[in-house]
């Protein structure tokens, strides 16, 4: 089985001085010692107390910095190709939000020994939505998938096998629903982590217009994954823009794709 020291981890924050370095120091608890930290239009000391952290903790920091905010979900696709580009050795990419609070490093741990456990797949958690019809609707689609029905693709944690990568684009992860149905298309099973209790995370109460724009892109990423999983889609699907940058995302992306060609 593979060594959770070698799995890189993706992480997207923005404004989160204030938790971030409880994030690392949880991340460390788990065995992750390579961290890719997309700085997401940060305003405040998010990028310095990580820098600080992570040489307190010796992880390795790959840190990626946009002055603006490229929107939900974005940051972390850029967090993922950047880990895929700094350590193409690792096993796998973790994901997880930079807001998390508490002491979750040992569940998470649990998570990765299962994860690691089951190379082959996309390891994920369950949950619901707030909205009874958009949860059964995201139930659905995890069925038309052939997945768990009680998956839910855009939450987190999730680790993936690094080879997904080479089947379907990184960029892809800065919509969960896109990427979902993609690896789904591409042949790459998921599965369910259920010892997983987000309860634990002490996630901060955000407003309800931040719940709304959230629930409009898990809508819109439903559509997104109903259209590939259907066969509506064209075979390379236009991304959906929703609230996320992804001319910023193409534009990063396409620049790195140049470094180290003659």
């Amino acid at each position: 089985m593979a060594n959770v020291r070698d799995v890189a981890c993706a992480l997207g924050a923005r404004d989160e001085a204030g938790r971030i370095a409880n994030v690392l120091r949880q991340l460390a608890r788990a065995g992750i010692r390579r961290i890719a930290l997309c700085a997401n239009g940060c305003r405040d000391a998010t990028l310095d107390e990580a820098r600080t952290t992570a040489e307190a903790l010796a992880l390795e920091l790959a840190p990626v910095e946009f002055r603006e905010a490229l929107g939900h979900d974005a940051p972390r696709a850029i967090a993922a190709m950047q880990a895929w580009r700094r350590w193409p050795d690792a096993p796998g990419v973790l994901m997880v939000d930079a807001d998390w609070q508490g002491g979750f490093g040992p569940m998470l741990a649990e998570f990765l020994r299962d994860a690691l456990a089951n190379p082959g797949a996309i390891t994920g958690v369950s949950g619901h939505v707030r909205d009874p019809d958009l949860d059964r609707r995201w139930q659905d689609i995890a069925r038309l998938a052939g997945s768990p029905p009680s998956l839910r693709p855009f939450l987190l944690p999730q680790y993936v096998p690094l080879c997904t990568f080479a089947r379907v684009s990184p960029r892809f992860v800065a919509s969960p629903g896109l990427f979902f149905a993609l690896t789904r298309r591409a042949g790459t099973p998921w599965r369910v982590y259920g010892a997983w209790d987000g309860r634990l995370l002490g996630n901060p109460i955000r407003g309800a217009e931040v719940a709304a724009r959230v629930v409009a892109m898990l809508r819109e990423d439903a559509c997104a994954a109903e259209a590939i999983l259907t066969g509506c889609a064209a075979s390379a699907p236009p991304l959906c823009p929703g609230e996320r940058a992804w001319p910023d995302v193409e534009a990063w992306m396409s620049c790195i794709r140049w470094e180290g060609s003659p």
